[in-house]
């Protein structure tokens, strides 16, 4: 349970990234792409794809319980026989706890169909952030494919975060760890997930799909449709993002467009995105405006 503590809440709550300052729209202008492709960047530099990896570092931990012990050096069994539920408490760095609710389904002891975690953060104060509200996952699969072990997951949140950012609502993540290799490939679907900063909103409904090697960079593709304070906004992978191991791309595009058919490329580059907007009806090389984000890390 200290793996799940230590890889899960330590990569989940990153809170430190903005959801940028789009404002309501009819569709992407030479007025309104820069903010909006400041959101779009700054949720696949951070919040998706740290997001995501938070999930897989939860799903990462759960096939383990077959080899390890079952009890927690620091407290009480990780599983409670007989399908009993169990509850573990942990302390934050900063202060405040996290409470821990685990049910094994059968009460076998293993990974099963059904176990079930509910995660309590109690103002647990993480990167000079109080994070509160609560999160669940759920085992909907556990099987073997030939070399490849495959874990599904069901999450879902309610107002989990700081002042600064909550999500609330679902997502489905699928975990397939090749046990010869050591590479692992994931997916995770939002399902209208709702997320909030200020009066900023965003609603994911996008998968993220991932490849970590065993060594070297993280390969991601972002496909499906996010709204921006209320605009609407499908998205392409052109070019897969190349994750180096500092979490930042270093190469990738994506293509975020509106219902008119305006588009914003997002590059991904060696210290910022470059953004190029297109208006309706411009399928040429040249764009029509173009900007920079600020370097990773000072946004």
């Amino acid at each position: 349970m200290n793996r799940f503590f230590a890889r899960g809440t330590g990569a989940a709550l990153v809170l430190g990234f903005c959801l940028g300052h789009a404002h309501a729209a009819t569709g992407l202008s030479t007025a309104n792409f820069v903010d909006v492709g400041d959101s779009v960047s700054e949720m696949l530099d951070t919040s998706g794809l740290t997001f995501s990896t938070m999930m897989m570092g939860s799903a990462a931990m759960l096939p383990s319980l077959r080899h390890a012990s079952l009890h927690d050096p620091a407290g009480p069994p990780a599983f409670a026989p007989l399908g009993r539920p169990e509850r573990l408490r942990r302390a934050c760095p900063g202060g405040g706890d996290v409470v821990i609710d685990v049910l094994d389904a059968d009460g076998g002891g293993s990974l099963s169909i059904g176990d079930r975690f509910k995660i309590n953060f109690n103002s647990c104060v993480l990167d000079g952030s109080a994070v509160s509200g609560r999160s669940e996952f759920v085992v909907a699969g556990h099987r073997f494919e030939g070399m490849s072990e495959v874990t599904e997951l069901d999450f879902g949140f309610d107002a989990l975060g700081s002042a600064d950012m909550r999500w609330s609502g679902g997502a489905r993540a699928a975990l397939r760890s090749d046990l010869q290799r050591g590479t692992e490939s994931y997916v995770v679907t939002y399902h209208d997930l709702a997320v909030t900063r200020g009066s900023h909103t965003m609603r994911w409904s996008f998968s993220v799909d991932m490849v970590r090697p065993s060594t070297g960079n993280q390969l991601a593709r972002v496909k499906g449709a996010m709204t921006v304070d209320g605009l609407p906004l499908q998205l392409r992978q052109d070019e897969p993002f190349v994750i180096a191991v500092d979490g930042h791309p270093r190469s990738g595009q994506v293509t975020a467009s509106d219902k008119r058919g305006a588009r914003l490329q997002i590059e991904a580059q060696r210290r910022r995105y470059a953004y190029r907007f297109f208006r309706a009806g411009n399928a040429a090389d040249t764009p029509d405006a173009t900007s920079e984000s600020n370097p990773y890390g000072a946004r």
